[in-house]
């Protein structure tokens, strides 16, 4: 059986599914991309059996072939070639052989029968949402996420789905983003559901490349799966329940600092040369309207200043440095407003100044 496809056919469609490819993997057939021509459609979809990405494209060759190969050898391959190449592929049953410019490369397959697919979902709520909106609520919140942690529900990304509302939260335990957008999602009751890290992140690459406008949502009890017209992720959800992230939201706004955010930032940053690397701590002093940032390692010490405003009280309090800059730079308002309740375990609240779509949480600490 043979064919040929260009190297400007295959290359952007590889590069969508390439990163659900592990390098070590259970079985060897998920190492390979399952390539499939049929009534002018060149399908590419990739799976570790937790997260599926299928992405498509119209395409002049008429023929009707499926057949997987290594996908790291053939995007190496395919990279390395000039745009317009054509490759041609000679697939036997145990060997496919690609001639391109004269250089024939031998690579292993498999029957294209035996890759496998997730299974179809069944009972799937349906939302749609701009997939600029989408692309914001993850990329705002996702930095949060837990990495490896032994509490699995950490290591994703939380929606919560109701007819008026989309809200995405992320917690690693020490800190907490919320995201929430207003439309109407027509649903019969909400939904909710653990997307896992590794989806997360490809979706997230999905949604940079995409000029769709649009974004539709399938999920079901145990899948989430989104579909514009060229592309279709699908990926298992995380089994467990999530924390009740409105438990930990201050309750006592009556010490509200409003800060300057580039002026925070920017004294974070420079404070954050002598950081001591172990405990990554910073320690925050508010007195007579302004902010003094204290931190110190081994090789020295900084100590930055700015002015606040409506201080209320004398207050010293340490945090995670990396844990603020992040925050401060989601957030995009020239002012922002830090809620900083009293005692040693209260949480401390961030957001910004007439936008009320994002609220960060970041517990102090002992330094």
């Amino acid at each position: 059986m043979n064919t040929e496809l260009s190297v400007e056919e295959l290359i952007d469609p590889l590069q969508t599914v390439i990163g659900v490819v592990e390098k070590k993997q259970s079985l060897p057939i998920l190492s390979h991309v399952l390539i499939q021509l049929k009534d002018q459609t060149l399908t590419l979809t990739t799976t570790d059996m937790e997260l599926e990405i299928s992405a498509s494209s119209k395409i002049k060759n008429t023929e009707e072939v499926s057949f997987t190969i290594y996908a790291k050898d053939l995007i190496d391959i395919a990279r390395k070639l000039p745009e317009k190449t054509q490759i041609k592929f000679k697939i036997e049953e145990k060997k496919i052989y690609l001639n391109a410019n004269n250089n024939t490369f031998e690579l292993n397959t498999f029957n294209h029968l035996d890759f496998p697919a997730l299974p179809k979902t069944q009972d799937t709520s349906v939302i749609k949402i701009k997939q600029d909106d989408l692309k914001n609520l993850i990329e705002n919140t996702s930095f949060s996420m837990g990495n490896q942690d032994i509490r699995a529900y950490l290591n994703g990304l939380f929606f919560e789905l109701t007819n008026d509302t989309v809200t995405v939260v992320a917690t690693d335990g020490h800190r907490l983003s919320i995201g929430e957008i207003k439309q109407n999602n027509k649903l019969d009751e909400k939904k909710t559901v653990i997307l896992p890290r590794k989806a997360v992140i490809e979706l997230t690459k999905l949604l940079n490349k995409s000029s769709q406008k649009m974004a539709e949502i399938h999920l079901s009890d145990n899948y989430f799966s989104l579909v514009d017209s060229n592309t279709k992720i699908i990926s298992r959800l995380i089994d467990g329940s999530f924390p009740n992230y409105k438990q930990v939201m201050p309750t006592d706004f009556t010490n509200t600092v409003v800060i300057n955010r580039m002026d925070f930032l920017s004294s974070l940053q420079q404070a954050s040369i002598f950081v001591e690397e172990r405990t990554k701590g910073v320690k925050l002093v508010f007195r007579d309207d302004k902010l003094s940032i204290f931190s110190h390692s081994e090789r020295g010490r900084a100590e930055t200043q700015i002015a606040v405003k409506d201080q209320e009280k004398e207050l010293e309090i340490a945090f995670n440095i990396h844990y603020l800059i992040s925050v401060l730079e989601k957030l995009t308002a020239d002012e922002i407003n830090m809620v900083i309740p009293g005692g040693e375990n209260k949480s401390c609240l961030l957001s910004a100044i007439g936008d009320e779509s994002y609220h960060y949480i970041v517990m102090p600490m002992r330094i």
